[in-house]
């Protein structure tokens, strides 16, 4: 399995984006106010930048997931940098390692960014986190309850 940018790969949008639709649909369906298609459009536009997206890609160079880099997420007015959000495996590819390469994909990424931190919220990626030595910070209430903050030293 190989992690590469969205930039490397963009005709993988459009099944992302498809990914993005299923998963988030309050968030990206019709009645949402988010827009998948400009959301994936921005990660196109400036190279070695966030926002950035990553995609995982099997043996065939299928995609089978992704993660992107962001400077905003729930709780980055509290603490700004590089945010990891947007992960998702379709159910069809999970408990097979890419949740884990993907978030070890964005670590990377984001460290050759310059960042020497990164943080991620989640309310169901917490065991994920943690085996990849993430801590936890702190909580942040939304709409949809409290999701824990987790963050990451860097190596760089």
């Amino acid at each position: 399995m190989t992690v590469v940018p969205l930039a490397c790969l963009p005709e993988a949008a459009d099944q992302i984006e498809r990914w993005y639709l299923e998963e988030w649909q309050d968030w990206y369906g019709p009645d949402g106010p988010g827009n998948a298609r400009q959301d994936l459009a921005d990660y196109l536009t400036v190279p070695d930048a966030l926002p950035v997206c990553l995609v995982a890609l099997d043996r065939q160079a299928t995609p089978v997931g992704t993660v992107s880099l962001r400077d905003t997420s729930p709780g980055s007015d509290r603490y700004p940098g590089a945010w990891l959000t947007a992960l998702l495996v379709p159910s069809g590819f999970r408990r097979s390692g890419t949740g884990t390469r993907l978030v070890e994909g964005a670590e990377q990424q984001a460290a050759r960014l310059g960042f020497s931190e990164l943080f991620s919220t989640t309310g169901s990626a917490q065991s994920l986190l943690l085996r990849r030595n993430w801590h936890r910070l702190d909580t942040v209430r939304t709409p949809d309850g409290i999701l824990e903050i987790f963050r990451k030293a860097l190596d760089r």
